[in-house]
């Protein structure tokens, strides 16, 4: 099969020739192969490479440049070439072909250009805590950490996980998050700190992940984690941001550069759920008696 599809990339017609029916590109003896060859037309005509006619069943290149691609194609797949070798890396780098999430990320945002409103291709329930530090005269501040994979300040949290169990309750998945992010606190859920669920199921427009690139539809579920017993220790990538900074949409790094954040309006969201908003927040550690 490899053999014939190679043929029917290299035959396609220019476009500057007229459009030749898929049954002339199909070979006599694999009359089989005419259904496959149908799939391939649908797939150039999705990249913009042919003008594919579905119901002449007529297909030729839409560009000069567009049959030479189709040639390209043919000598990678005879030469077994995957065109993209890591599907596994997580992160969206600048160059398309540099990994998968960047490949994803580069069709999503065709995707978004082209489609008001957009499918999401990907949904995922997220659980984030929010963690207070109040100090005399100086502003309020919630706890921040970095993922250099998606080179953004995130709140403590992530993903739903299998072994959470109830996907409609998150508090499982945040005490988990909480353990893998915060390892050198050793903290014990009920034992030395509280939660309180501040909104459940926020879900605000869907947006590109800058880690797997794909459209996602969030569905947040924000906690407040309260009477902590001590202070935290902080990790390399741990960090206490003003709340002046998040309403301002990034955090200002060690360097003093401003790192903007991907979802500024995930913060707001989150905010006005609160009564009162982020000032309303009582230190997380608890005062010593």
């Amino acid at each position: 099969m490899k053999d014939v599809i190679c043929h029917f990339l290299l035959h396609i017609p220019r476009s500057d020739s007229e459009p030749l029916a898929l049954t002339r590109l199909t070979p006599k003896n694999m009359p089989e192969a005419s259904e496959m060859l149908i799939g391939c037309a649908w797939m150039l005509r999705l990249w913009g490479m042919v003008e594919f006619d579905p119901d002449k069943q007529t297909i030729r290149a839409r560009s000069q440049t567009a049959k030479y691609a189709l040639n390209s194609l043919a000598a990678s797949l005879q030469a077994d070439l995957s065109l993209i070798e890591n599907w596994k890396t997580r992160g969206v780098e600048p160059h398309p072909f540099h990994n998968g999430a960047s490949f994803l990320y580069a069709i999503e945002q065709r995707r978004l250009a082209a489609s008001i409103p957009a499918t999401p291709s990907r949904r995922e329930r997220v659980a984030q805590v929010l963690i207070c530090r109040r100090r005399p005269h100086q502003e309020q501040e919630l706890l921040f950490q970095y993922d250099p994979r998606a080179s953004q300040y995130q709140l403590i949290g992530g993903r739903w996980s299998l072994r959470d169990g109830d996907s409609t309750d998150l508090q499982r998945t945040i005490i988990r998050e909480i353990e893998e992010e915060l390892p050198a606190n050793t903290l014990v859920y009920g034992q030395d700190y509280k939660l309180a669920l501040i909104t459940p199921n926020l879900t605000p427009p869907p947006s590109l992940s800058p880690t797997f690139g794909a459209l996602t539809e969030y569905h947040f579920h924000i906690y407040y984690l309260y009477n902590l017993s001590r202070p935290l220790i902080l990790g390399s990538d741990d960090c206490w941001v003003p709340v002046s900074q998040i309403r301002d949409g990034g955090v200002l790094n060690e360097q003093g550069e401003r790192v903007a954040f991907d979802r500024a309006d995930l913060y707001e969201a989150i905010e006005a759920a609160i009564p009162g908003g982020f000032e309303a927040l009582a230190d997380s550690v608890r005062p010593s008696p």
